[in-house]
């Protein structure tokens, strides 16, 4: 008898001479075993198999997925930059107009100071007006008095 130390399973065989075997009618029953052991062991195989094809089937259908996965994500990655770039440029747009706004408004400040003060200064000027008018008419009433040849009454 011998035994299998890396096996689980312990295995026993005799050694018995063939024909003792045969007289005794055990070679029928051991080959009838034998059979169904090497059935067991077909079927043991071809269960192995299904599940090794299985298994190769299952890491082909990952695989699959995985590659389609890694593609779905470039993609994203590049919808990604491509709107983050849109939103930079979208930003750059936004800020130029703003420094452009801030830019027309500071002139269209300056430019109301600028009215501001010309219309106080024509204001000024209307105001004095008349009387810059009636003291001119009066400055040449002396003038006009001697061309016309006016004199006065007493």
């Amino acid at each position: 008898m011998w035994r299998s130390a890396l096996n689980l399973f312990v295995t026993v065989r005799w050694r018995v001479p063939a024909n003792a075997l045969a007289q005794s009618g055990k070679l029928v029953g051991m080959a009838a075993r034998q059979s169904a052991s090497n059935n067991h062991l077909a079927e043991a195989m071809a269960l192995l198999i299904r599940n090794q094809a299985a298994f190769v089937e299952q890491i082909a259908r990952n695989d699959q997925e995985r590659l389609a996965l890694q593609i779905r994500t470039k993609e994203w990655q590049s919808g990604s930059e491509e709107w983050q770039r849109r939103t930079e440029e979208w930003q750059r747009k936004t800020e130029e107009w703003q420094r452009k706004t801030e830019e027309w408004q500071r002139k269209s400040e300056e430019w109301q100071r600028k009215s501001d003060n010309r219309f106080a200064k024509i204001e000024a000027q209307l105001v004095e007006l008349p009387a810059k008018i009636v003291q001119a008419v009066l400055d040449q009433l002396p003038r006009i008095k001697k061309e016309i040849g006016f004199k006065s009454p007493g």
